[in-house]
């Protein structure tokens, strides 16, 4: 039969069975040793075999902690008879879930059509996103292709272009203005480029 018994120094408690009675056992959470005596309505009595003036009292456990108490398990340790009870302790840990802010970039998307469409070809609409590696690259290819592809680029630029360099999204980042100053660009440098065929044909015969 299988009665309760409680730690005289951390009030811990225990099931034991009855086959405990007079053997002495060591409290798993202040380490202090007790003899079971025998049970005298819901209390055990006790005896105290070891004092000690260094006890810390653990803090009360948390809603979300379920203890449960496993059999006591026989382990020597030097003395006869002496038992050691082992406790299981399971942390069930809430699942909370966690919603992150969406940032957004300080910079506006129409601000970047706009300078992309008349100082595209300088890379202006790129050093305000902060992509200084891509206006450096426009700037260079102002000098090793034709402007109708300059122009072009950047038209597509304005048109794919949603985030900063930080990979923020822009403001206003479905732009109708950008939309529409981007195809213009792309349909003027095809047309640039229709239009300079020939005068390329001609100085290419003149060669």
């Amino acid at each position: 039969m299988e009665f309760k018994i409680e730690c005289p120094w951390c009030k811990q408690h225990y099931s034991v069975d009855d086959s405990f009675v007079g053997q002495t056992i060591e409290c798993s959470v202040c380490k202090n040793e007790f003899t079971v005596g025998r049970p005298n309505g819901l209390e055990s009595e006790v005896t105290i075999l070891q004092e000690t003036t260094d006890v810390v009292a653990e803090p009360p456990p948390s809603p979300y902690q379920l203890y449960s108490q496993s059999h006591a398990q026989n382990s020597y340790s030097g003395q006869p008879n002496t038992v050691h009870l082992q406790q299981n302790v399971y942390i069930q840990q809430p699942q909370r879930a966690s919603v992150l802010p969406v940032s957004e970039s300080d910079k506006s998307r129409d601000t970047f059509a706009l300078l992309g469409f008349f100082l595209g070809c300088l890379g202006i609409h790129q050093f305000y996103l902060g992509n200084i590696g891509n206006g450096i690259a426009t700037i260079l290819a102002n000098f090793f292709c034709s402007p109708p592809l300059v122009i072009l680029i950047v038209g597509i630029d304005l048109l794919r272009t949603t985030t900063d360099s930080q990979k923020l999204p822009l403001k206003e980042k479905d732009s109708t203005l950008a939309k529409v100053l981007g195809i213009l660009m792309i349909l003027g440098g095809i047309l640039l480029f229709i239009i300079t065929i020939p005068f390329y044909l001609a100085s290419a015969s003149n060669n």
